[in-house]
């Protein structure tokens, strides 16, 4: 009977487990001082879609693409992200670890967090994370001394880097509740009168919105894609993009 139970209790735990198990997560730890980073504006980020705590660090969804989390904890330097269902393949998902974890440091460079020009970030990225590198499932410590001998710090597998089941439900528990997305209420849209389709270069633009005027840009779901300024004109590369500006105008480019 005993042996029954142990193996019903195995196979539950086993399922729990795996409830957020997968092998398409990546992560780095830094040896300290390797990054300087100021762990002061650690919380100096848009909390509208960032979980964020002075311990433990920030929890969001990429803003890349947001079947991966994103979790950073500057005050032990230590960054991961995974996606969020172990059922899909990797081919399922329209960008690589190697390009989300890319695409979030340089966020964490222009934050201020990490304190790297950044030409110096690209150049690290390049040698530590290019975007060919297979990272799916395994962790990554980086010391000073690697930068001579490669060979000093091997990457961990699945037993290693501290992420064995990939994320954890404590991880869960920390990201935000929704995904981030565009507030469209109270919002002027200037299409020309045609809703949710303007011109590249749309000929009112300039003069309800003046250059230098920042914005914020979304994706077709509403979900934020990253900030910018308004310099007169903007070009769609791919899908159509939602800017919000901050005078309270919204335009939507095709």
């Amino acid at each position: 009977m005993k042996p029954i139970l142990l193996c019903i209790v195995f196979l539950a735990a086993s399922a729990w487990s795996n409830l957020f198990s997968t092998s398409i997560w990546t992560g780095y730890s830094f040896e300290k001082g390797y990054l300087k980073i100021d762990t002061t504006k650690t919380c100096n980020v848009d909390t509208t879609y960032i979980n964020c705590s002075l311990e433990k660090g920030l929890a969001y969804y990429s803003t890349l693409d947001t079947n991966f989390a994103v979790f950073f904890m500057p005050r032990i330097a230590r960054m991961y992200v995974s996606a969020l269902d172990p059922n899909l393949a990797n081919t399922t998902y329209s960008h690589t670890l190697p390009q989300v974890l890319r695409y979030e440091f340089l966020n964490w460079v222009e934050w201020g967090i990490i304190e790297m020009t950044k030409d110096s970030a690209q150049r690290l990225l390049d040698r530590l994370i290019p975007e060919s590198k297979d990272m799916g499932g395994r962790g990554f410590v980086h010391k000073i001394a690697c930068d001579e001998d490669p060979s000093l710090c091997p990457d961990y597998g699945p037993a290693g880097g501290g992420r064995g089941n990939g994320i954890s439900q404590e991880d869960v528990d920390r990201l935000p509740q929704k995904k981030f997305q565009i507030d469209m209420s109270g919002s002027q849209v200037d299409s020309n009168e045609k809703p949710l389709g303007v011109q590249q270069n749309f000929a009112p633009i300039p003069r309800i919105v003046p250059p230098g005027t920042g914005y914020k840009a979304f994706d077709m779901n509403g979900i934020y894609l990253y900030r910018g300024a308004w310099n007169g004109s903007f070009t769609v590369h791919g899908n159509p993009v939602i800017l919000k500006f901050d005078n309270g105008r919204t335009a939507v480019f095709r």
